[in-house]
């Protein structure tokens, strides 16, 4: 399980290398006042983004779910209890 751990904790510092290298480039705008609007937007957008992440780890429960697996076992496999597991296939969490 530590395995499984150490390669999902992978993934994700890579994904948010990637996100914070994407955000970096905002300095590169020449226009401070410019710079400073964009940096706004994108902090004004970013909870909507924060959706992706939720469907993308709600398709991955229900892959789970669909091979087989019960809410305790898809629980344990990402790390929570049972009805996290659930409501997060439920698209509630």
């Amino acid at each position: 399980m530590s395995e499984e751990r150490d390669e999902a904790r992978a993934a994700a510092d890579e994904v948010l290398a990637a996100v914070r290298a994407a955000l970096r480039q905002l300095e590169a705008v020449p226009d401070a006042a410019v710079r400073a609007r964009a940096a706004g937007l994108v902090l004004r957008e970013w909870p909507a983004e924060r959706g992706l992440a939720s469907e993308i780890r709600r398709e991955a429960v229900d892959t789970l779910r669909r091979g087989g697996l019960d809410f305790p076992e898809i629980g344990q496999a990402i790390g929570t209890d049972r009805s996290r597991a659930w409501r997060i296939w439920k698209g509630m969490a």
